[in-house]
């Protein structure tokens, strides 16, 4: 069922197609709800306002995010993808720090990883993605930075040349990566503009921690971000391709695989 076919169903199948959404993207406006959905926002509010009554959801400024522990539900695909992101991101941010000060990537796995920070976390956020900015507006972190510039809609993120001058004086011990895609070259961007921000926080980090679940060994993306040598680490839900496994390991990269 599309999005443009749910105007004039019931409240349920909205509400669910929209929990199901921010499964995959992390943050949803209710402008772009109502745009999509071909309703009222003062409907879109209403559903907004259920889910969050139910747990699902956390109403920020301007639309909703998931909230920090909602349960994920089950049996479809996009309950599986988010289940295994929400193992990965628990696992990866194990190698942090209470303060540490932290980059995180755009995309669903990276609001996975910002949502994945316990509690004792008090360190620095670094991010040019929408959803993590906002899952971390209500923690009492020390700093949230938040690298500005054009909003690339796909992936909810800023990019362009003013997001990157925006980490020239930056630094952070750890930068979680999570590309759309990797093989035995290396790591792959949905576009080069994404793939140049993501150089960028990878230059100013002490280490680089790539955060992926099994779709990224299956996705293939235009734009290479780097090679697999600048990785310190890698951790993923499932044993990666033989090809792929290989190629780690020349460059001294092991795989943290979390099981489910």
């Amino acid at each position: 069922m599309t999005a443009a076919s749910l105007r004039y169903e019931a409240a349920t199948e909205r509400r669910t197609w929209m929990l199901s959404t921010l499964r995959s993207v992390g943050f949803l406006s209710v402008t772009d709800l109502a745009r999509q959905l071909g309703v009222s926002q003062m409907t879109i509010r209403r559903d907004l306002h259920a889910l969050e009554n139910d747990g699902h959801v956390r109403l920020v400024h301007g639309g909703a995010s998931l909230t920090p522990g909602a349960p994920l539900g089950s049996g479809s695909p996009e309950d599986d993808d988010a289940e295994a992101r929400e193992r990965v991101a628990a696992h990866a941010v194990e190698f942090v720090s209470d303060t540490d000060t932290i980059a995180i990537d755009a995309g669903a796995t990276g609001h996975a990883v910002a949502r994945a920070l316990p509690e004792t976390f008090s360190g620095c956020v670094i991010s040019h993605s929408l959803p993590v900015l906002q899952c971390l507006s209500t923690r009492r972190l020390e700093r949230v930075v938040a690298l500005g510039g054009e909003l690339l809609a796909g992936r909810h993120a800023f990019v362009g040349p003013t997001t990157e001058a925006a980490t020239a004086q930056l630094r952070v011990r750890t930068f979680f990566l999570t590309p759309c895609g990797i093989d035995a070259r290396g790591l792959y961007a949905a576009s080069p503009a994404e793939a140049s921000v993501q150089r960028q926080l990878m230059d100013i980090a002490d280490e680089v921690v790539l955060v992926v679940t099994r779709e990224a060994f299956r996705t293939s993306a235009p734009a290479r971000i780097a090679p697999l040598g600048r990785l310190a680490r890698l951790v993923t839900d499932q044993r990666p391709p033989s090809e792929l496994s290989c190629a780690l390991r020349r460059v001294g990269v092991v795989p943290h695989v979390v099981d489910g």
